[in-house]
């Protein structure tokens, strides 16, 4: 795939967390503003669908990993992750960072991490993509399903990033 004359990279975007409480949703948000600024209608976030808004791009949100998902992630040449944290994690408000392969216990048993994810692509499918992960400061984990005013703030920067993101990998957004 080649737009522009430059080759586009194949990119997976996924997200992940619960969009019924509050910021932990937040990947959720950034998803459907993302598509939004992609032209694209938002409506089967949260749902069990994934779309594909172009050759080489998929979105994805899940409520959390799994390690079935090892086999897409094998499948593509970037993906990224996108959650929300916590205070005291010791990461920025918005956070962007590099994923390593690794096997790595979660906090609790059911929370698989992105790097074990991309371990299991590596060890799995032989695929190493290059993994990041994008996550903003979650500050309201209460029930709901609107982000905090200063969670949607981090929201709204984290969907800059990944205009530019999609954009690097070839695609314009309209």
């Amino acid at each position: 795939v080649s737009v522009d004359g430059l080759a586009a990279k194949s990119l997976l975007l996924v997200g992940y967390g619960n969009t019924s409480r509050r910021d932990d949703g937040a990947a959720a948000h950034i998803l459907e503003s993302l598509l939004l600024r992609l032209g694209m209608s938002p409506e089967v976030i949260g749902g069990d669908d994934d779309i594909e808004p172009g050759p080489g791009l998929k979105v994805l949100f899940l409520h959390q990993l799994a390690p079935e998902l090892a086999e897409l992630v094998a499948q593509y040449d970037t993906v990224v992750f996108i959650d929300a944290h916590v205070d005291g994690a010791g990461w920025a408000p918005l956070c962007w960072q590099p994923i390593e392969a690794a096997v790595e216990a979660g906090m609790v048993g059911h929370h698989l991490k992105p790097s074990v994810v991309v371990a299991l692509a590596e060890s799995l499918y032989g695929a190493r993509p290059d993994a990041f992960m994008l996550s903003v400061l979650g500050h309201d984990f209460n029930f709901g399903e609107e982000l905090s005013p200063e969670t949607q703030t981090l929201a709204q920067e984290a969907v800059d990033r990944l205009v530019q993101v999609v954009h690097d990998h070839g695609r314009r957004p309209v």
